[in-house]
Order: structure tokens, then sequence, then C-alpha cells
């Protein structure tokens, strides 16, 4: 993609992991959004180990909690162990959840589990503009 800006309050993780918090007491996604002030969440999604048909699972679980609610986009890195079932492959993932969403969604962007890793930080303010191919990250501690 090229030509796009995209920003909001950052917050992820490795889903491996905060997938079962999803709707739990401890994935209170709705008070990170009050403590935000309501401003649209920027998500980054590392996935280390699950393969594309559970991957998948656990994103849909977090549209039905309402975790995409007032989405500004998402970002996905480089995947950790990268095992295509079925032949739904990773880009049709990302594809798919683009068009369901309406929302950009990036990925192979350079944090999780595979170097070259930058450090996200969760509440930070993150600014992301792409052209030609290439993008600017850009966090804020605001």
């Amino acid at each position: 993609m090229s030509g796009m800006h995209i920003e909001g309050r950052l917050l992820g993780g490795c889903i491996d992991c905060f997938r079962h918090l999803i709707g739990t007491e401890y994935g209170d996604v709705e008070g990170f959004r009050h403590h935000i002030n309501h401003e649209s969440i920027l998500w980054y999604i590392d996935d280390s180990e699950l393969d594309t048909v559970d991957f998948k699972r656990s994103l849909v679980q977090m549209k039905y909690a309402g975790w995409f609610d007032d989405c500004a986009g998402i970002i996905f890195s480089r995947v950790g162990k990268p095992e295509v079932k079925e032949d739904y492959t990773y880009e049709d993932l990302y594809r798919e959840l683009a068009q369901e969403l309406k929302i950009p969604v990036l990925y192979d962007v350079d944090f999780g589990h595979k170097p070259p890793q930058m450090t996200i930080i969760n509440g930070a303010y993150g600014m992301i503009n792409m052209e030609k191919g290439k993008g600017q990250f850009t966090q804020r501690f605001i």
C-alpha cells in the first residue's frame, strides 16, 4: 500500500498469550479505552506458533468481544513459525480481516519474535506513514 496514514493508541502483543484473556475480566479493553479517553486503538499483533486457522479463530473472538470496535488499524509482525492450514494463507487472513473490519491492515512489520524486533509500548501513541511500499513507524509517549 502507498499513501497511507494510521494512528491511534497502541495495544497488543503476542496473540498466543493474550487470546486467553478475551472475554475475561483480565482482558478489559473497554477499561483501557476509558484510560485513553476513548481514542482509537492501533492494534499490534504478533503470532508465534498458531496455524492460520487457529489464528483466524482468535481474531474472530477478538472481534466478537468488541476489541476491534473503534480500531484505527492492525499491524502484524512476521509470523514466528508459519504454518498454513487447509491452503488458508496468512495473506488470505489479513485480506479478509481488512475487508471485514474496513480498516487498514499491515503485515510483516519489524516487531515480534523474528528479528529485527523493535519494541512497542502499550498505551503509547502510534503513527504509521506508508509511501511507495516503505513505512515509518513513530511512537509518542503522551
